[in-house]
């Protein structure tokens, strides 16, 4: 139940912006974008994700989630424990 909710809540936060959502998300961005884990997905052409362009149309390979909705929640951190 918590990943449905940890989905919903990014895909809420993608959506309806929020300043201090969005500074988290771009800390979160930095670590994400140098780990080996994060690989391009197909979600760019549907994600116009304009300020996380470090991982904009990225998905994480551990969870399988895209990075652009995974780094706007706080439901569930990351599962290599590189960000909460």
């Amino acid at each position: 139940m918590i990943k449905l909710k940890a989905i919903l809540k990014g895909w809420e936060n993608y959506i309806f912006t929020d300043p201090e959502v969005e500074a988290k998300a771009k800390e979160r961005a930095k670590i994400c974008a140098e780990c080996p884990m994060a690989k391009m997905g197909t979600y760019q052409r549907l994600m116009r994700d304009y300020t996380l362009k470090e991982v904009k149309g990225m998905k994480c390979k551990v969870c399988n989630c895209p990075l652009s909705t995974l780094l706007r929640q706080d439901e569930k951190g990351c599962e290599l424990n590189k960000w909460e």
